[in-house]
């Protein structure tokens, strides 16, 4: 069973941290504040992904985000290999309110296994949306953003953390993990996991 407390207390350090330096180098440090979090220690393995809030939609191919355990560690993953066909998939978080804040931001981590190749056609992108009504994906404006994504010299399930600055936006937002890959070729059949995902706004 993973440490929470040490893990969630290590990333709340960083992004003070980050935060603080990106804005102001001389700024006095903040109080982090978590608002919601995402662990997936609910998960059920080896199943579809069907979590309170959460959006798990197939663009491309028939394949959904999976919920995944192992070794007491919860999280999402998808994963092309032996899917038949081009894969397309979106997980996408509930709402997050980002008038909470003048400072807020997301922290995830992700890792990667089986990648083979580094190519636009098999990756995992982040984005942030503003006007996704919580149904129609593909309607949606989705802006991408940096994120720490493991490539293929990231040893396999090492998870990397990302930690994104979202001080720029307002109102409603959703984040999204968008999957692509393809289980007719093995060079872009791998697979990308999805954990710990928190939402925090930065107290002065």
């Amino acid at each position: 069973m993973k440490n929470i407390v040490l893990k969630i207390t290590l990333v709340v350090f960083s992004m003070t941290i980050l935060l603080s330096c990106s804005e102001d180098e001389t700024a006095l440090p903040t109080t982090t504040v978590t608002i919601s979090n995402e662990d997936f220690q609910t998960a059920v393995n080896s199943t579809d992904l069907d979590i309170a809030s959460w959006t798990n939609f197939n663009e491309t191919g028939a394949w959904k985000w999976r919920e995944k355990t192992f070794s007491g560690n919860g999280y999402a993953e998808f994963s092309a290999f032996n899917s038949g066909s081009t894969n397309i998939a979106w997980l996408i978080s509930p709402e997050i309110n980002l008038d909470v804040a003048q400072k807020k931001g997301v922290a995830f981590e992700v890792a990667q296994h089986h990648l083979d190749v580094d190519s636009p056609n098999n990756s995992l992108q982040v984005f942030i949306s503003t006007n996704y009504d919580g149904t129609n994906v593909l309607a949606a404006t989705w802006t991408p953003l940096q994120a720490n994504i493991p490539t293929k010299s990231v040893a396999w399930y090492q998870f990397v953390a990302s930690n994104i600055d979202l001080s720029a936006y307002n109102g409603k937002a959703h984040i999204a993990f968008k999957f692509k890959g393809s289980g007719t070729d093995t060079t872009l059949d791998g697979a990308f996991q999805v954990d710990n995902f928190l939402f925090y706004k930065l107290n002065n």
